[in-house]
């Protein structure tokens, strides 16, 4: 498992979404607006190859593991996390350039929540997840 991968992933993730963030607050023209949606699809293609990453190594290798405590947290995210994935595909379908143009103010207040609950999904996997995969890499070395 790549775990120096994810990380790097989650600081580019993090970066992304803080610039959407800023970027969402000052949309004004349809420039504003381009601006804004080539942040949503660089998001999206660097999570799209995260959640990947994570689908086919992380999760299965976690759930796979004899520590009950390791297979319930990582079950526990899963579940906590998995209409994350749902909300940002509605988001990119509702938030087309014209749509940002147009509706720029509502278009900030989602973008920030949408954008806080994938810090909050970075932050969980790096407090807990990460560190559980670290340690079974350890033990299996």
């Amino acid at each position: 498992m790549d775990l120096r991968r994810l990380h790097q992933d989650h600081r580019a993730i993090i970066r992304i979404a803080s610039d959407l963030i800023g970027v969402s607050r000052e949309v004004r023209s349809r420039d504003d607006a381009e601006d804004a949606r080539f942040l949503i699809e660089q998001l999206d293609r660097v999570l799209g190859l995260h959640l990947e990453l994570e689908d086919i190594e992380l999760y299965p290798t976690l759930m796979g593991c004899d520590d009950a405590r390791v297979v319930e947290i990582t079950k526990d995210c899963a579940e906590d996390m998995g209409g994350l994935a749902e909300a940002w595909c509605d988001y990119q379908r509702q938030w087309p350039v014209e749509m940002i143009h147009r509706n720029a103010d509502r278009f900030a207040v989602v973008s920030r929540v949408l954008m806080e609950a994938v810090a909050q999904r970075v932050d969980r996997e790096e407090r807990e997840l990460y560190p559980l995969a670290e340690c079974l890499e350890t033990r299996a070395a």
